[in-house]
């Protein structure tokens, strides 16, 4: 079953983060998934953010972009601790694909 992160509640968000921080062993896979889409979904809330003047809008995006920021690191964190040559890789990867990704769509 895949989590789709960007359709959290911030209630649902903090959720995801204590089971983060109270589970012993995370499986690899859910922390890269959680990696990655975080991390791709921040880029895309941040260019959406860009192009809106919506004030309201703004303030949303900005709760969503935190939101996501915490996912990422809350993960991150807890890969260094357990795994942390894959954590480098990870992190190469996923720069690797959000230049290629954004790049194709005139992003970034």
């Amino acid at each position: 079953m895949e989590l789709d992160l960007s359709q959290l509640s911030p209630e649902e968000h903090d959720a995801v983060l204590r089971d983060l921080a109270a589970t012993e062993k995370t499986d690899l896979v859910n922390l890269q998934m959680i990696l990655a889409t975080s991390s791709m979904n921040h880029e895309y809330t941040r260019k959406a953010y860009d192009q809106t003047r919506s004030y309201a809008r703004k303030q949303e995006l900005l709760v969503k972009m935190s939101n996501l920021k915490n996912l990422y690191f809350a993960a991150r964190n807890k890969l260094a601790v357990h795994n942390p040559e894959r954590l480098d890789a990870i992190e190469r990867e996923l720069s690797f694909q959000k230049q290629s990704v954004l790049s194709e769509h005139g992003m970034h």
